[in-house]
């Protein structure tokens, strides 16, 4: 058993406490046995006698010398010779060689190991020794298992480099996931306190952090309010600025007015040469033969509809397309038709084309033509018109001298799209409306050709007619109605021949080549981002209306009903999630790891420049009346600065 010292504590494994002048963080190291020179061969080891020469005290260049002015502690008496190979958790022996080349590196300083002591190291190297546990040292030491105070890792440190022992799987676990995980609790550390209570088990490139680096943080509350709190407050923030910009978008996204992308009143020539269907389409009626002077276009829009070109526009694609009789039939109104009529007579399209003025009865029960009248006819002009009110208008137009066709059944009696209905509810059949007094159907629409149609029409000798119904500039032109007036191609002429029901028709499924495509409008993109944005959101539900109605009271033809898309709102909202994340990771690289370090060292080099500044002052004017007032300002700047210092 060992005995006690009269000056200290029971001696048993030599546990070297460092005085703290020695480290700048509290720090304990522990020592193994030595051996004295004169006792290399001896089986017996007298601590006593080894600590005269290895008892550390702190010179003034830090370095460790041998002394016996401190006391071995020993936390348990046992038996020196007690040791156990088991135990020896990193012997002294492996490195005695290193151990003497270190202080052979020294330059002949002072070192807490001298050549005595190197000398009993290597003769220690016969005999197993125990290491007690300890703490890494913040010493500079120069050849054992410590880390030096400036960050310096010793070769049994877990962070050193040179490690004989330990994957290359063990490094990057300590390099890329041990390492920034200190670096995150250091950045969390509440206070100095904690922070120099386990700074000493950070890894050496945590310890070496400049003290701007991280934000000091007095507490928990200023932690909790930087990381949770003022997050939340950018996401609510956010939140109302979304909730803001989905409403007043939408507004106005629904306003009246609203420029289209294409400027389709800019378009208003069509420069090729005008289309001669007759060079390569024959009559469908193949008695009808070649001898015909007519080509007509029973059905087309103009501005004063829905279409997108102006009356005398709509004449130049006509011509443009091969016509010389068209037939304006606008929505509900004798308008355009009238229009187009007067530009026609005119000297500058004289003996050009013929104009015959129409409306379209539009209905939710069907669409009927009403050719060659001159005022509008609004008897049937609503939502839901009567089988008498429909008799009433075809008499009405019989008595003005006009034709009742009706148009594009197949188009009427489709599936309106999100409903199990025809978009025309309620159409009348063929047999009622030839009851009703109408004078023909529009076999051909568009692209499509009415083959039931065109037999009903064969099998009860009614008039025959085809119709581009062009609202658009851009469109192709499919089918050509075709007559013979003899030359003299006037509206009572025309309307002789249909009236005697002496037509055939030409067709063309594919449409004319040549195309007109209108310029971008450029008013269209001043408007375009609140549009867009508001057409955007309102894809969050489904407003089905079914067919427009083009009454006078506006509305639609279908039931209308609003279905919620929950699935794509929950969608938006994740992504409107994802880049809030994506913002706060970019906001912390910017703010946290660039912006902030920048503010904080230019204040701290700042508190510097002005602490070196009044402590000269200071010097200076020692003794003057100010003298005190400053030297404490002096001292609080300070101790602000090792403050910051000691952080890391």
């Amino acid at each position: 058993m060992a005995s006690n010292s009269k000056d200290g504590p029971p001696l048993g494994d030599n546990i070297l406490l460092l005085p703290s002048s020695q480290a700048t963080t509290p720090s304990m190291t522990t020592a193994s046995s030595f051996q004295d020179e004169n006792s290399l061969n001896s089986s017996s080891f007298n601590p006593l006698h080894a600590q005269n020469h290895l008892t550390p005290h702190s010179n003034n260049n830090n370095n460790i010398t041998s002394s016996p002015s401190v006391q071995p502690l020993a936390t348990e008496q046992q038996p020196v010779n007690s040791f156990s190979p088991l135990r020896s958790a990193s012997s002294i022996s492996s490195r005695s060689s290193t151990s003497s080349s270190s202080i052979g590196r020294s330059g002949g300083r002072q070192g807490p190991f001298s050549s005595t002591a190197a000398d009993t190291l290597t003769a220690a190297t016969t005999q197993p020794i125990a290491v007690a546990s300890s703490s890494v040292s913040a010493t500079a030491h120069a050849g054992e298992g410590v880390i030096s105070g400036r960050g310096r890792p010793a070769k049994d440190s877990p962070y050193s480099a040179n490690r004989e022992h330990g994957s290359k799987a063990s490094q990057l676990l300590h390099t890329y996931i041990l390492t920034p995980f200190q670096s995150l609790q250091l950045y969390l550390s509440t206070s100095t306190r904690d922070r120099e209570a386990s700074a000493s088990t950070y890894h050496p490139a945590v310890r070496k952090l400049p003290p701007w680096l991280l934000p000091h943080y007095r507490g928990r509350k200023p932690v909790i309010r930087s990381t949770v709190l003022r997050p939340l407050c950018r996401l609510l923030l956010l939140a109302v600025i979304l909730a803001v910009l989905i409403v007043s978008t939408l507004f106005y996204s629904f306003r009246e007015g609203q420029p289209e992308l294409s400027d389709y009143g800019a378009l208003t020539e069509f420069n090729w040469t005008p289309i001669n269907p007759r060079s390569y389409l024959s009559p469908m009626n193949a008695s009808f033969g070649e001898n015909y002077d007519v080509l007509l276009d029973g059905h087309s829009h103009s501005t004063y509809s829905d279409g997108r070109m102006s009356p005398e526009t709509l004449l130049k694609w006509h011509i443009a397309n091969g016509y010389n009789a068209v037939v304006v039939s606008d929505h509900n109104n004798i308008s355009g038709g009238l229009a187009a009529l007067e530009i026609a007579e005119s000297e500058e399209y004289a003996g050009k084309i013929t104009v015959i003025p129409a409306m379209e009865l539009t209905t939710c029960r069907l669409h009927m033509n009403l050719i060659g009248i001159n005022e509008t006819i609004d008897f049937a002009i609503k939502k839901w018109p009567t089988d008498d009110e429909l008799r009433q208008t075809i008499a009405r137009t019989h008595e003005l001298g006009g034709l009742a066709i009706i148009n594009h059944i197949p188009w009427s009696n489709t599936t309106e799209y999100g409903y199990e209905l025809p978009r025309m509810q309620n159409h009348p059949s063929r047999e009622l409306l030839v009851d009703m007094g109408i004078d023909g159907f529009e076999i051909a629409n568009g692209g499509t050709l009415d083959t039931i149609s065109l037999k009903f029409i064969q099998d009860h000798n009614l008039l025959l007619i085809t119709g581009a119904d062009v609202h658009y500039p851009d469109s192709n032109a499919f089918s050509w109605t075709i007559l013979n007036t003899n030359g003299n191609r006037t509206i009572d002429n025309i309307m002789a021949q249909l009236k005697a029901r002496r037509t055939s028709f030409l067709f063309d499924p594919t449409g004319t080549q040549p195309l007109a495509y209108p310029p971008e409008n450029p008013r269209y993109y001043k408007s375009a981002p609140p549009t867009l944005l508001g057409q955007y959101f309102q894809m969050f539900w489904i407003d089905q209306t079914g067919m427009y109605s083009f009454s006078p009271t506006g509305g639609f033809c279908h039931q209308e009903y609003v279905t919620i898309r929950w699935k794509l709102i929950g969608y938006f909202i994740a992504w409107v999630l994802v880049g809030f994340l994506l913002f706060e990771a970019a906001r912390l690289v910017v703010v946290g790891c660039c912006w902030g370090p920048f503010l904080r060292r230019r204040r701290y080099l700042r508190k510097k420049k002005w602490l070196e500044e009044e402590e000269g002052l200071v010097v200076a004017g020692s003794g003057s009346d100010g003298d005190g007032e400053r030297r404490t300002n002096v001292d609080a700047g300070r101790h602000e600065l090792e403050e910051q210092q000691q952080r890391v």
